[in-house]
């Protein structure tokens, strides 16, 4: 697909029209274009269909059958009865804001005592510190329990068990080679259990946590339990379906006073919660005091029942992410500056602030990995402790882990997976190490340099996107990991209209041809530089995901494009009187001419790498020519469309500037031939130069004079000799028909080229010159 983003994967389902009629004849109701992505999707039957479009999924396992949970459930009623101090050893991010939040009201609602401790990223670092944990133990706690931790904090695990106080880790992140001495291990993938659905969030193993020591599933929970399980994005299948769809029914009816102040503000219906209330209005808001400093007025927000501290609280929380927002922008900005200093792009981006704030560092790491498609670290410079630490983000090409798994000599610290690592690198060894990264990222390029690849679940026209369509795929949802919202793509849609959308016009709005239906409306964010040269009356392919969109309280379908790109490439028309500016000094282009004197008076106004031919010219394409620009419209149109098809172009330009229109001027009548022969006999010599005085006298088009001055040559009644028209004095006698003459028939093939090449729609010209090869329109 020329000029898209991505390289698009495209379904492919065997026997399509076969299996969808089974599913008719099995009583399936769903609209075609449904059906064809539940299929792409796996969904082969109606039962399948059923289940993955229930609204109120019920699988949701039993929490008895996680490892080690009797025993955890035991200890605590234990502390409880005996009146032991608890503490809740929490995360900062929303996950683990929303697991310590359950089981400190699980033990609140059956008496416990109990506190809880958020750790700080900067000064404790994640999961189990041992200088808190000392602390704590020195006030009398006596029972811990880490929730969305602790799978791996064997140090300050030892140390609470050797002075005595038990530790329960309920955690669901990547369990090492040994697990630590805790009294208890609630994990859904322990090495010894077998639970049968291993990817709940911290706060999905907290609700279950929660579910074993009430006895029943307390509802002002799973709420919660969805607001971390969606803000983790981990896999929303199985009974994490359950528990987010479960959840963002009980959030739409919520009595957390600290959500509905929330909701309020940012003006969410019922009707409207969704994942993505939680994943841009919510979760952001939780992540933002944790990434830079204190998480616990999340907690206090979220269980609050005082108003007025709960706007207290959102206030904190909205400020904190209105900071994280700025930060991210700036640091965002300092990157994309150092990026266009350089005077090639980079394989590998790794840059550095001092006064770069960490906790931020992934977010813009993300957006530059999304911008310019390569793997970026982005770290913190502290000069006082003399190390860099930093966050990387990667492209699919690159297992970012396995790179500085390779290099680990070099680092301080570090973790993470194949798409996201953090890191922390001594100053000695900082040259070292971006050295190092850059010989890996160069021996990559090839890989790196790679289209990333979208998924396309659904190729649709754009009068199947409907609103019924639209209900069925949200019937599919919550969306996530392992659940993606579905990417559908219109193919090659007509563009009836284009807008430029917002303050700074970076966003553009479409309207695409739908049939019998109105315009569909396909909505691009921040896309308005890529598709400056997409222009109405043209066809499309956009990738992308429908959405619904509230205006003026009327809902209206609309398509949000991810990507779009061309089949054949992009047709641009810059057709006019003159010859456009945007034409002149393009590089990798070939240009193509009509009139040689042309051709030529143009040559010093190409950019670098193109070149420039005529029509009847015979040569042998540059395969590193790009884009194909049509100065003039051809004598013959077929000579244009054999040499469009020679190769493939990223664009077409459709310049086809007219010095003079044979077309509009029509073929010489008659009348016109017996004018002009008339002339010739009261005046048998002439100059060319006389043609437009000619015109003027004769009251014919200079055109039409022209031609027939080469119809009379052909007839042997001229000569033709240094610029000047002889009429012969004795001419043949046979008789001849003008109109037959071979200039004329030239004249008939360069006109029917300039009315389909000056004024034809681009749509008609782009089918007929992709058609096999035919005259016919």
């Amino acid at each position: 697909m020329k000029l898209a983003k991505y390289q698009w994967d495209l379904p492919e389902v065997e026997d399509l029209n076969t299996k969808i009629d089974q599913l008719k004849k099995a009583g399936v109701t769903y609209s075609p274009a449904f059906l064809r992505l539940c299929l792409a999707r796996g969904l082969k039957t109606d039962q399948a269909i059923q289940a993955a479009c229930s609204s109120q999924p019920t699988l949701f396992h039993d929490p008895a059958l996680l490892y080690d949970m009797d025993r955890a459930v035991e200890r605590i009623h234990h502390a409880i009865g005996e009146c032991e101090p608890i503490l809740i050893y929490g995360d900062y991010d929303a996950d683990g804001i929303t697991s310590t939040l359950i089981v400190k009201e699980a033990i609140e609602a059956l008496g416990g005592e109990v506190n809880y401790y958020l750790p700080d990223r900067f000064q404790d670092g994640y999961g189990p510190n041992l200088d808190r944990y000392r602390e704590w133990i020195d006030q009398g706690i006596q029972l811990i329990i880490t929730v969305d931790n602790g799978v791996a904090g064997h140090e300050a695990i030892a140390y609470a068990q050797d002075r005595g106080v038990d530790v329960i880790v309920t955690d669901h992140h990547e369990i090492q080679a040994s697990l630590p001495a805790a009294y208890a291990i609630i994990h859904p993938r322990h090495p010894q259990g077998n639970y049968p659905f291993g990817e709940l969030a911290g706060a999905g193993v907290a609700l279950k946590l929660a579910i074993a020591l009430l006895d029943e599933l307390p509802a002002e929970a799973i709420e919660l339990a969805a607001i971390g399980t969606v803000a983790d994005m981990v896999s929303v299948v199985d009974e994490n379906r359950t528990i987010i769809q479960t959840g963002i029914r009980m959030l739409a009816q919520t009595s957390r006073i600290g959500l509905k102040q929330l909701l309020d503000q940012e003006q969410v219906t019922q009707e409207a919660l969704s994942t993505e209330t939680i994943g841009f209005i919510i979760g952001p808001r939780l992540n933002a005091l944790g990434r830079l400093g204190d998480a616990s007025p999340g907690l206090e927000w979220l269980s609050s029942h005082d108003p007025s501290h709960a706007k207290d609280y959102l206030d904190q929380m909205n400020a904190a992410n209105q900071k994280r927002q700025a930060l991210v922008n700036q640091i965002l900005k300092e990157v994309e500056d150092q990026v266009a200093n350089q005077t090639e792009r980079p394989n590998i981006i790794i840059a550095s602030g001092e006064n770069w704030h960490p906790g931020v560092l992934g977010i813009v790491a993300s957006r530059i990995v999304d911008k310019y498609q390569r793997p970026t670290l982005l770290f913190h410079y502290d000069p006082q402790k003399g190390h860099y630490k930093g966050s990387g983000r990667s492209v699919p090409a690159v297992h970012l882990f396995d790179w500085l798994s390779s290099i680990q000599s070099l680092l301080l610290q570090f973790g993470g997976h194949s798409q996201a690592a953090g890191m922390t690198v001594s100053e000695a060894d900082w040259p070292a190490f971006k050295d190092q990264l850059r010989q890996l990222a160069d021996q990559a390029q090839e890989r790196i340099n790679q289209p990333p690849r979208l998924k396309v679940d659904l190729i649709v026209q754009a009068e199947e996107v409907t609103p019924t369509l639209f209900e069925e795929i949200q019937a599919l949802g919550p969306f996530g990991m392992d659940n993606p919202k579905p990417i559908l793509v219109l193919d090659q849609a007509y563009i009836q209209d284009k807008r430029l959308m917002g303050v700074d016009k970076q966003h553009v709005k479409l309207i695409l041809q739908a049939g019998e239906s109105p315009g569909l409306s396909a909505v691009a964010f921040a896309m308005a530089d890529r598709m400056q040269e997409v222009q109405a009356e043209t066809r499309l392919s956009i990738a992308g995901q429908v959405s619904l969109n509230q205006w003026q309280n009327k809902p209206q379908i609309q398509v949000l494009v991810k990507d779009f790109g061309y089949p054949q490439g992009q047709w641009v028309d810059y057709r006019g009187s003159q010859i456009h500016s945007d034409l002149y000094g393009r590089a990798q282009s070939l240009y193509v001419f009509d009139q040689a004197n042309h051709l030529h008076q143009f040559k010093q106004e190409m950019g670098p790498g193109s070149e420039a031919i005529l029509y009847d010219q015979e040569i042998r394409l540059d395969p590193d020519l790009q884009d194909l620009i049509i100065m003039e419209p051809p004598g013959d149109r077929q000579q244009l469309k054999d040499l469009y098809l020679q190769q493939e172009w990223r664009r077409v330009y459709l310049g086809s500037y007219l010095a003079e229109s044979k077309y509009l001027a029509g073929l010489p009548s008659r009348q016109d031939f017996k004018a002009f022969y008339q002339f010739l006999t009261g005046q048998p010599t002439f100059n060319l130069n006389q043609i437009p005085a000619l015109s003027h006298h004769l009251q014919i088009n200079a055109s039409k004079i022209k031609l027939m001055i080469v119809v009379f040559f052909e007839a042997e009644f001229v000569k033709i000799k240094d610029g000047v028209v002889t009429k012969v004095t004795s001419p043949t006698n046979r008789k001849v028909d003008l109109f037959a003459m071979p200039a004329m028939a030239k004249y008939r093939l360069a006109m029917e080229a300039e009315a389909f090449f000056n004024y034809q729609t681009i749509d008609e010209i782009v089918t007929w010159m992709n058609e096999e090869n035919s005259h016919e329109v």
